[in-house]
């Protein structure tokens, strides 16, 4: 519903799990962790019906459906585990990363450790493509991927230039 309209529409609300939630690039899919929870609840957004609940290993710190729109990547303290939309099954994990973001074109990921390390990795073989600078984390992407905010030293944000970074 538009902002304007959401007072005066009659739809029914919905119930659903309280938490941090993320809907899918192409506007299939609603995820919702309940905080402290290895639990992912998705929701289709057609009908708001409940397809999946993803059971992480560990509690949930982080997820990002990718712009493909065929996964779902959970991350928690000990890794990434990417599950397929299709079949809501565990397709493969990642061991020390616990953050994530993916490029536009999902070809390669913005990975970060606890330890305040993160690059760009290729998606398909996690080789290290393009290494942050210490006390660098990735926080979001311009959707058309050239823009990369950062978070420098836990207090301060940076916006990189994509282009003129592959250019230097």
């Amino acid at each position: 519903a538009a902002f304007d309209q959401i007072g005066g529409m009659d739809a029914p609300w919905l119930p659903s799990i309280p938490g941090w939630n993320g809907a899918s690039p192409d506007e299939k899919w609603l995820g919702i962790r309940h905080p402290y929870s290895p639990e992912l609840h998705i929701h289709r957004l057609t009908d708001f019906a409940i397809v999946a609940v993803v059971t992480n290993t560990w509690r949930i710190r982080q997820f990002e459906f990718s712009p493909l729109g065929d996964e779902v990547a959970v991350a928690d303290r000990t890794g990434i585990e990417f599950w397929s939309t299709t079949t809501w099954q565990r397709t493969r994990h990642l061991t020390n990363f616990n953050g994530i973001l993916y490029s536009s074109d999902a070809r390669t990921l913005w990975l970060s450790t606890e330890f305040s390390a993160a690059g760009l990795y290729d998606a398909r073989t996690t080789e290290p493509l393009l290494p942050l600078p210490p006390n660098t984390q990735p926080w979001a992407l311009s959707p058309d991927g050239r823009y990369l905010a950062a978070q420098v030293n836990s207090r301060h944000m940076q916006v990189w230039d994509l282009e003129e970074v592959h250019r230097q």
